[in-house]
């Protein structure tokens, strides 16, 4: 009898484990230290609607790749957009999941294919030693990032060689521009609880979620700058601006007396304060900060997923900015110079580290002022419009297509829109190789103390 008491006890046993398991689920992704995240709910009922309910890949033997190797196509659905409130709501953060007909009914509404097929080889990138890196990455304020800090791994990234897979990533975020016909947003509880608030589609930034047909693989594509003037639509111009303006100048956007600038940090001339700067791009004005946040998120919605990031222009700087942090593939279009950032940020620089040995690929060309970095000064039309656009210095590697020489284009910022480069560029040239640039310099007039 007491045998069979202690079989019986067995069911309710494993039971109980597997209550516990799905009460309280491990993380597994790069990120594994991920904070709960709240659960959603629409704006129209209270039905709960959490996050970890996606289709997921089972478990595989793990496979040990080498730099190089071909592996195979992935095709990638829009899922979900997420818009996070900058400065303005900051706890403003809203999430949109797409079913099938709304992808088929955005679709026949803008002539545009929201699925995309991305051929896909194995790349080397550098992860830290420690794996609390989730609220910090590889920033790092009071110590230097050596070799020790890190170790090199090899991850399936997308082949920037592939000129159809260069062309679908462009057309990802091309699509990042559009509104998408969906029932709605709703507000995500928790922490971000916040009630319908006029003109939160004016503040903060944007970021579309893509996921291959088994959930094992994410694209986050962030939107970039919504103004005309730079290839972009949408209401959130005016702190995008802040933005750029903030990232991308040598000094608080202080182009000369006439400007005002976006912060307090110009000392007189050309004379900067540099941890005054340092400060500003670390504020609760950039973006830096909330695309991070949605980076986390969807992590934590896909906690076993790979994650690839990609963005055009001010997008395309800050998802830079978050691949550099975390060693996250990144392939971004028409980006302006986001080297000067990353040193503001801490990110890690050569020579302590190889840009070869990281995936995050700059794609742009010759035509562009923005990408080249020559958008400034008196003439150009970024000035008169406002945008303090000096850096011109990339991280990683840049892929520039040279329809300057090849074709005789003038410079002109018209060639910044991103539709112009995927018609008249990226789908009549063939890819150009992707190499660090050497001996760039930026704010050479500058002195910063």
């Amino acid at each position: 009898m007491p045998r069979q008491s202690s079989l019986a006890f067995i069911p309710l046993l494993t039971l109980y484990i597997l209550a516990l398991t799905y009460i309280f689920p491990s993380a597994h992704g790069p990120f594994a230290q991920a904070h709960p995240f709240p659960s959603a709910k629409t704006e129209n009922d209270n039905s709960q609607r959490p996050f970890n309910t996606h289709r997921r890949r089972p478990h595989s033997p793990v496979t040990i790749l080498t730099e190089g190797q071909e592996l195979p196509d992935e095709t990638f659905s829009l899922r979900h957009l997420l818009h996070h409130g900058g400065s303005r709501y900051p706890d403003l953060f809203r999430r949109m999941d797409l079913e099938a007909s709304d992808i088929q009914r955005s679709e026949l509404l803008t002539g545009q294919s929201l699925v995309h097929r991305v051929k896909v080889k194995a790349t080397t990138t550098l992860k830290p030693r420690d794996q609390s890196y989730r609220n910090q990455g590889f920033r790092s304020f009071d110590t230097s990032i050596g070799p020790e800090s890190w170790t090199k791994d090899v991850v399936p990234a997308p082949d920037v060689t592939d000129k159809e897979s260069v062309l679908q990533l462009s057309k990802i975020n091309y699509n990042s521009y559009t509104e998408v016909a969906s029932p709605g947003w709703y507000d995500l509880e928790g922490n971000w609880s916040v009630n319908s608030t006029f003109g939160w589609e004016e503040d903060g930034l944007r970021g579309h979620v893509f996921a291959s047909e088994d959930n094992s693989t994410l694209i986050i594509a962030i939107k970039g700058t919504s103004a005309a003037i730079l290839g972009g639509g949408g209401g959130t111009s005016t702190r995008d601006k802040i933005n750029d303006n903030l990232l991308f100048s040598c000094c608080c956007a202080k182009v000369d007396r006439t400007w005002r600038g976006v912060c307090d940090c110009n000392t007189g001339g050309y004379q900067c304060d540099q941890t005054c700067v340092e400060n500003s791009v670390n504020s609760g004005e950039i973006y830096y900060g909330v695309a991070m946040l949605l980076l986390w998120t969807v992590q934590d919605m896909y906690p076993e997923a790979k994650v690839w990031l990609t963005g055009h222009s001010l997008g395309g700087g800050l998802t830079a900015l978050l691949g550099l942090t975390f060693g996250v593939p990144t392939v971004t279009f028409e980006t302006p110079g986001d080297l000067l950032a990353a040193k503001r940020l801490h990110l890690p620089m050569p020579p302590a580290i190889n840009w070869d040995d990281f995936p995050l690929f700059h794609i742009g060309h010759t035509a562009d002022p923005i990408f080249q970095g020559v958008c400034n000064g008196p003439a150009s039309t970024c000035y008169y419009s406002g945008f303090a656009m000096e850096s011109k210095c990339h991280t990683g590697r840049t892929c520039v297509y040279d329809p300057v020489t090849e074709d005789n284009w003038k410079v002109d910022i018209r060639t910044h829109r991103l539709f112009d480069t995927i018609e008249r560029v990226i789908k009549v040239k063939e890819v150009p190789s992707c190499k660090a640039e050497v001996d760039c310099k930026d704010c050479e007039l500058w002195e910063y103390k």
